[in-house]
């Protein structure tokens, strides 16, 4: 079964214009993933499939289309310095003077939810049983099937290896000798939704104090990744922290970030 150079223009355009996923140089990767793909759901060629994914309006078929075509993999406590600086920047002062409303974090592409978990239990080990009235974390991804897992909560030994013994005790419950589930206390700090980055933030009106959205702009080009940028800091509060991932900054592109440290900037 081969991509055609029309199904990969149709394909590529499809990703771009829908979640601003640059696939330009990706033919192989696309036919690779994709191939087994497209024939589990019962197609003979890419062209029949792309013709069910465009006209598809559950959104089902192209959530497994991204999930397929990006990288969910991630682990607890994930470039570790970002939650140095969230405790010592954010939560210290936070707890010596709480902002009213409390503070309010986004976890922009939660994946599995590792991210957002990480964040509800670094501020629980901070506030302690105030928590819920100090912080409030949302988490949102474009793929339907890791925000299913992420509510779950339920994770392998080797997923929680770099978190400190005492976060395991006090956080999870141990189901078996595989699994390791996030307990309800953690659960309920983080709100999951559904969200593509490439769509305006209508469905949030509150501004956050800190927004993560690391290791995302790596699939996007410059004038998406500064689109993103202007989304992202019109929904923070003036002073509130950008974070991405240690592979990216901000540097080539036009935006209104201050930047205070790598892969951390400010709103001016």
């Amino acid at each position: 079964m081969k991509l055609t150079n029309n199904d990969f223009m149709r394909l590529k355009n499809f990703m771009y214009n829908n979640y601003g996923i640059n696939l330009e140089n990706k033919r192989t990767l696309i036919e690779t993933r994709l191939l087994l793909v497209v024939k589990r759901l019962g197609f003979t060629d890419f062209k029949s499939y792309i013709d069910a994914l465009i006209q598809d309006r559950t959104g089902e078929q192209a959530s497994i289309l991204v999930e397929r075509l990006t990288t969910n993999f991630t682990y607890f406590m994930r470039e570790e310095m970002h939650y140095e600086f969230l405790k010592e920047e954010v939560f210290a002062k936070a707890l010596k003077k709480p902002p009213i409303g409390g503070l309010k974090i986004w976890s922009a592409a939660s994946s599995t939810g590792e991210e957002a978990y990480c964040v509800a239990m670094l501020a629980s080990s901070v506030f302690g049983i105030n928590t819920r009235s100090r912080v409030s974390i949302t988490a949102s991804d474009i793929s339907n099937n890791v925000l299913k897992q992420a509510k779950l909560g339920a994770y392998s030994p080797d997923k929680i290896a770099k978190l400190p013994p005492t976060w395991v005790k006090n956080y999870f419950k141990k189901a078996n000798e595989k699994t390791y589930v996030i307990n309800d206390n953690i659960k309920s700090l983080v709100e999951f939704k559904y969200f593509n980055l490439n769509k305006d933030i209508g469905w949030e009106r509150r501004k956050y104090d800190v927004i993560f959205c690391r290791n995302v702009m790596i699939y996007f080009d410059n004038p998406t990744k500064e689109k993103l940028c202007r989304r992202l800091y019109e929904a923070l509060k003036p002073g509130g922290y950008l974070i991405i991932g240690l592979s990216e900054n901000l540097s080539n592109l036009q935006n209104d970030f201050e930047r205070i440290k790598p892969s951390v900037y400010v709103k001016k």
